[in-house]
């Protein structure tokens, strides 16, 4: 019954919105990527036994990487898939895994397509990562005698109330599931109320520790010479940060009035829609530059903001940076990822939303190694704090590495536990 209330629900709502499904076909590019794929049509491959890793988006990758490689060496006779749902997702995967793994879009959900993605695949196993349930997906995969993972899994904050009034549905998914390998005690006490069989729960650890970085920075004078920034100006980069979240850039901005050499960074989330930063920064007295309008090398400029709007650029911009705030933490998002600028020393600030990273986060509260703030003055003083204490800066920069160091080596105690479920 669950079942079929899903694919009725499902077949009526693509009914419903094949208009506009229709238009955003016919005029967007981005939707027609991998559109053949996603309905379950996907170029002939060999009948190999294969290890299926699915992995939303470009965050996912990244987490995903180590544990592909990882399993690449422990269960070397499997081939490996890598889907993806977005086209960035599927570029980073092809750049990143395509010397291990062909790299393909995810199929819908329904169970036309579903069972066309599993027959085409051929898993012996289908792994998920962090919060991707697929019904479906799961379901076609038990049928064709697959094991099913969720690796790295995790329930936020915010999506848990909705998950545990669906008990009654997700009851009978998870049933497909062999594994629940979560990152906390949290995470496992959400899963097991959702509906999870607590015997196939178990807590192995956040895989965001393995995909942080170990720490080779960036030549600090050269890359300020290359983005303009003075000798002596220190940085304070405000990292993925959401439309919504001006309080941060206004905190910034305080802190550089009172500081002086300060020289503001912002990468936003999203480079698509630049206009909110550019009018937070109206009546300021501070412009703003482009980094992709920049000549090659270009003077340095008092009184500006330098926007980051292209790709690539955040890790080696969090390991030359002196202070950070990480963005998607002061809306109700859930933050984005602290560990990168931890990795590098970095000791990171945050708001109260990071229940995407909700064990990370507190570990580095824990040692010292990263600060919560919840509004413009708080990141001001908080700024102005470490400026003028390098011995404070550092000392939590220090905490903050360790931290990530000390917990390294979930990706192995995953695939350990993978490989456990594969060979029954």
């Amino acid at each position: 019954m669950p079942y079929l209330i899903y694919n009725s629900l499902l077949y009526i709502g693509a009914f419903i919105l094949s208009p506009l499904i229709t238009w955003r076909l016919a005029t967007t590019k981005k939707h027609r990527a991998g559109f053949s794929q996603k309905l379950g049509f996907y170029p002939p491959r060999n009948r190999e036994k294969t290890i299926w890793i699915h992995a939303v988006s470009v965050g996912e990758v990244v987490t995903a990487e180590k544990l592909a490689r990882a399993l690449s060496v422990k269960a070397p006779n499997f081939k490996i898939v890598i889907t993806v749902t977005t086209p960035t997702g599927h570029e980073v995967a092809t750049k990143k895994l395509s010397d291990i793994a062909d790299i393909l879009y995810f199929p819908y959900d329904f169970s036309i397509s579903a069972k066309k993605a599993v027959q085409a695949i051929n898993p012996a196993i289908f792994i998920t990562i962090d919060t991707e349930i697929w019904p479906n997906v799961m379901r076609a995969c038990k049928k064709a005698g697959a094991c099913v993972v969720l690796a790295n899994g995790r329930i936020s904050d915010r999506s848990y109330p909705r998950y545990k009034s669906l008990s009654w549905f997700f009851k009978a998914v998870l049933l497909n599931v062999d594994a629940f390998l979560m990152q906390g005690e949290t995470d496992a006490k959400r899963i097991v109320e959702t509906g999870a069989d607590p015997l196939r729960v178990k807590v192995t650890g956040s895989l965001k520790f393995d995909s942080t970085p170990p720490g080779t920075p960036a030549d600090k004078e050269t890359l300020k010479r290359l983005l303009g920034i003075g000798p002596n100006e220190k940085i304070f980069l405000l990292g993925s940060v959401h439309e919504g979240e001006e309080t941060a850039i206004r905190g910034a901005i305080k802190a550089q009035t009172a500081f002086g050499e300060l020289k503001i960074v912002i990468a936003p989330r999203r480079i698509e829609n630049l206009g909110w930063i550019e009018k937070t920064l109206e009546g300021t007295g501070l412009t703003a530059t482009r980094k992709s309008q920049m000549p090659k090398i270009p003077e340095a400029k008092e009184k500006s903001v330098l926007i980051i709007d292209t790709f690539g650029e955040l890790s080696k911009l969090y390991s030359v940076a002196d202070l950070v705030f990480v963005g998607g933490s002061l809306i109700n998002h859930g933050g984005q990822n602290p560990l990168e600028p931890a990795g590098y020393g970095v000791a990171p600030m945050f708001g109260p939303s990071m229940s995407n990273f909700r064990d990370v986060a507190e570990t580095l509260l824990g040692c010292g190694g990263a600060w919560r703030v919840e509004n413009e003055t708080e990141i001001e003083n908080l700024a102005l704090s470490l400026l003028n204490d390098p011995q404070k800066r550092k000392k939590a920069g220090a905490s903050a590495k360790s931290a990530v160091d000390k917990n390294r080596g979930t990706t192995d105690r995953t695939a350990e536990e993978i490989v456990k479920v594969m060979n029954g």
